[in-house]
């Protein structure tokens, strides 16, 4: 799902040099972006697991040290590496909407992630906070699946999943609601019926969403692709066997580092050489270069320098 993310984050500066860009290209930017469902559930899940009103001040203390800080330092860090390369290059290798301004305007941009891509990292901050909340939603499983069900057709029905707080809550209600109910779910293999469906529906939704464009079905594309990349985990998993593996524990930081690599090589290559060959290439090989690239700093890091490592990550 990590790599799907930095994927996501592919653009070129002159897509037009591409016929036809926002059929063929933007199909894997908006695969890519529709993993941030799974995101949602699996962290309302892990926030909730083992949890009571008890226990509240102490989960607020472990995600100030794992989202808080690095959420600060990877913002202002953003915020740097932006302004440097606007000095170095006059904004020719980075988009025209970053920009200097009033010192406070620059901290209100920093908080609200206008440099880096960590708005999913303030989100779940303000989520983490408000964890009495849902709490209260989900304690219950009838009340539980009667608010998630509630949030679900509002959302659903009239917003569009990258603006409207009440989808991305009910599927954060959602991974609350597992978490505090059915405390295995994500530790093991999900429902072969539920896995089968969901790896149906998903490509029909997004088949849907591409025939009708509106915003029921994105958010019903939004939805079924939660279970869509929970599904495809356990199918790789077969495979994979991702728990004799360590590199995944990498993936904040690779999703904290990527951006400003992937940007600023992307508009490299193409306002060099804009043809229609390096376009494709530069939309399809960057993110892969980048995202292998980002790994190995952080492996590096993590074995050089462990503690700052663990400043950046979260603890991860």
């Amino acid at each position: 799902m990590m790599l799907g993310i930095v994927w996501s984050h592919s653009k070129l500066p002159r897509w037009e040099s591409i016929p036809d860009y926002f059929r063929q290209l933007s199909v894997i930017n908006e695969m890519g972006s529709d993993t941030v469902g799974a995101f949602f559930l699996i962290t309302g899940y892990l926030f909730f697991l083992n949890y009571n009103q008890e226990k509240y001040r102490e989960k607020i203390t472990t995600r100030i040290k794992s989202l808080v800080i690095p959420y600060i330092i990877w913002n202002v860090l953003g915020c740097i590496l932006w302004f440097i390369v606007i000095e170095l290059t006059g904004k020719l290798y980075v988009s025209d909407n970053y920009r200097y301004g009033e010192p406070l305007k620059v901290v209100g941009n920093i908080l609200t992630c206008e440099y880096t891509i960590l708005w999913y990292v303030g989100v779940i901050i303000v989520y983490a906070f408000a964890a009495p909340f849902f709490y209260y939603l989900v304690r219950n499983k009838s009340t539980g699946v009667i608010a998630i069900g509630t949030l679900f057709v509002i959302g659903i029905t009239f917003h569009h999943p990258f603006t409207s707080p009440l989808l991305w809550m009910s599927i954060y209600a959602l991974g609350a609601f597992l978490g505090i109910h059915f405390k295995n779910y994500m530790y093991r293999p999900q429902r072969l019926l539920l896995t089968v469906s969901s790896l149906a529906l998903y490509p029909l939704c997004f088949y849907l969403n591409y025939t009708f464009d509106n915003m029921l079905t994105t958010n019903l594309r939004a939805w079924t692709a939660v279970f869509f990349y929970i599904g495809m985990y356990d199918v790789c998993n077969r495979i994979i066997r991702f728990k004799s593996h360590r590199i995944y524990k990498y993936s904040f930081f690779l999703y904290a580092s990527h951006y400003l690599p992937l940007h600023i090589l992307q508009r490299y290559i193409i306002f060099h050489n804009h043809t229609v060959l390096t376009c494709w290439a530069a939309y399809i090989m960057t993110p892969v270069v980048v995202a292998i690239l980002s790994i190995a700093v952080g492996y590096y890091i993590d074995k050089r320098f462990h503690r700052l490592y663990m400043l950046l990550s979260g603890g991860r």
